[in-house]
């Protein structure tokens, strides 16, 4: 029999036969797994919400903590000025430089404004400005030291000491006592430059400033004797003359600062020859030209005449004892 031939309802597939069957009940088991896994995600979910909900708390009263923190720090005016310095300037010159507005608040100061006050006194080198809550305000100074004292004057002012440090600033200096300036030796044979307001730092200042500490360091006795210090020929001879109370120059040679030490030395030793052998002043040593033979130290030496101003003559040949005339001599030590 050919497929043709058989009944259409025959012909349906089995899939198309309607079943009768009774779906399987769900085990116990089964469903104690389903409310498990309900149960855990429900707890999921209500953790996640309990996290978001702590979060958001705790930021609402950080900023509420924040803004009550603020309009109590705006309501604390300023109390104290802390000031620490390795100088001289004292707590009058900080409130009358800062220039702070009364009644002002840390937050209503300009840190950077009060920084740049600060620093417009040549006399400071380095500051530091900080905020500490609630009511004090912490400056930190550091401040050049002057080591020579230089005659000058700004526009139509009247010619007044200034000070100059280490490395060449020139500034008029405040809090220093009487005594610290009337040891500090004048400056000579340098021209003031304005830049500004100010000066320009004064070159060849380091090495006057080795100078002045050695004498003062090793020789003290010496350095009380020395009134001028002159930089006229600094740069063009790296020599730099001082006059002093008993001598009317003395010549050191400044090519490297490391040798002031020996040249100190030297003026020393022959200080203390001249005032046991001669009657005569001492018109100039020049240290600078001095030099070595056979293990001897020859120095050229001018006397004064006490008749007369004394010629400058050459240096003589060098000599075993000083002459007494008013044309230079060599004395070996």
């Amino acid at each position: 029999m050919s497929k043709s031939n058989l009944n259409p309802d025959l012909a349906r597939s089995w899939r198309e036969i309607p079943q009768q069957v009774k779906p399987r009940a769900m085990s116990r088991g089964g469903r104690r797994r389903v409310m498990q896994a309900f149960v855990r995600s429900t707890l999921v979910l209500l953790a996640v919400a309990v996290l978001l909900g702590g979060v958001y708390f705790f930021t609402e009263m950080m900023q509420g903590d924040t803004r009550t923190l603020a309009r109590a720090v705006n309501a604390v005016p300023v109390k104290e000025v802390a000031l620490r310095t390795d100088g001289v300037l004292d707590q009058a010159w900080i409130m009358r430089t800062l220039a702070m507005p009364p009644k002002a608040t840390l937050m209503d100061l300009d840190i950077g404004q009060l920084h740049d006050r600060l620093l417009a006194d040549p006399q400071v080198r380095s500051a530091t400005v900080s905020r500490k809550f609630p009511a004090t305000l912490e400056v930190s100074l550091a401040e050049r030291s002057p080591v020579a004292l230089v005659n000058a004057k700004i526009g139509n002012e009247a010619p007044r000491p200034y000070l100059v440090a280490r490395d060449g600033t020139v500034y008029r200096g405040s809090g220093y006592d009487q005594a610290t300036l009337a040891a500090l030796p004048w400056l000579d044979g340098v021209k003031l430059r304005l830049a500004g307001d100010h000066f320009e730092p004064i070159r060849g200042m380091n090495a006057v400033a080795d100078l002045l500490a050695t004498a003062r360091n090793e020789a003290p006795h010496l350095y009380h004797t020395w009134k001028v210090i002159s930089l006229e020929r600094l740069e063009s001879d790296a020599e730099i003359h001082v006059r002093a109370t008993n001598i009317e120059k003395v010549i050191f040679s400044a090519r490297s600062s490391g040798d002031f030490l020996r040249q100190i030395a030297q003026l020393d030793v022959l200080l203390d020859s001249v005032h046991a052998a001669e009657d005569q002043p001492v018109d100039e040593i020049n240290l600078a030209v001095g030099r070595m033979i056979d293990g001897r130290i020859q120095v050229p030496v001018t006397f004064k005449d006490p008749l007369a101003v004394p010629a400058r003559a050459p240096a003589a040949a060098p000599t075993n004892s000083f002459f007494k005339t008013n044309r230079p001599a060599s004395r070996e030590l």
